[in-house]
């Protein structure tokens, strides 16, 4: 045999027990950090399919309006989080008093949320536009309507003993609901209130709370000139 036969065979001998410890490396790999990582590929692979999915041409259906979950019309927190749903893989537009105010995509569930929508003072009109993958634009939604307001009711209150138990009380609130030590008071739609209460025998102060709609609250305590 040559010396060149000899150096070749040696070449190819360190190749064969690099590759021998590199397969082992890889195995080792593979048992400790192979359930991750394919899982990892796995999602990722299926991300990239997703994204590359081709969109359909052929759709000119726009997607039906979204509509809203909001529980109140009246709130005194300037910050909202705007919830609903619409069509799924959608793009919703909000709009605040006709201003645009951020837009989401909605999720699988048709469901979108979008946060940190501030309202302005007063009444606030709230509109939501969606277009689908296709970029078919559907029809508005309802408008809704959410009062914002974070000031305290207006409250003005007179009371005069009438006996030694019975307090007549009158005065005005631009709340819409009024207690005077918890006792529900009528308020008219002029805002003026005029009643008489029997009082308990342990009864020296009459505390009064109006409450707005927002949820904002004035209150005054009185004392009473029992005999």
């Amino acid at each position: 045999m040559s010396r060149l036969s000899r150096l070749e065979d040696r070449r190819n001998s360190r190749k064969a027990v690099l590759l021998i410890l590199g397969t082992i490396v890889l195995l080792a790999l593979a048992v400790f950090l192979g359930i991750p990582i394919l899982v990892r590929m796995a999602i990722f692979l299926g991300d990239l399919k997703s994204s590359k999915m081709p969109v359909d041409k052929t759709d000119t259906l726009p997607p039906p309006p979204p509509s809203f979950s909001l529980p109140y019309d009246a709130t005194n927190s300037a910050r909202q989080t705007i919830s609903g749903s619409a069509e799924p893989g959608s793009t919703i537009y909000l709009t605040l008093n006709g201003e645009s105010v951020g837009n989401v995509v909605t999720k699988d569930d048709g469901a979108f949320t979008l946060g940190d929508i501030r309202l302005q003072d007063g009444d606030n009109t709230l509109v939501a536009v969606g277009i689908d993958q296709a970029g078919n634009k559907g029809n508005a939604s309802s408008e809704v309507e959410v009062y914002y307001s974070n000031k305290p009711p207006e409250l003005t209150v007179e009371t005069s003993m009438v006996a030694d138990n019975k307090v007549e009380i009158k005065g005005t609130t631009n709340g819409e609901r009024l207690t005077a030590n918890d006792r529900l008071i009528i308020i008219g739609q002029n805002g003026k209130f005029s009643t008489t209460i029997s009082l308990n025998p342990d009864e020296k102060v009459m505390v009064f709370v109006a409450t707005d709609q927002a949820g904002n609250q004035a209150r005054k305590e009185v004392e009473l000139s029992r005999p």
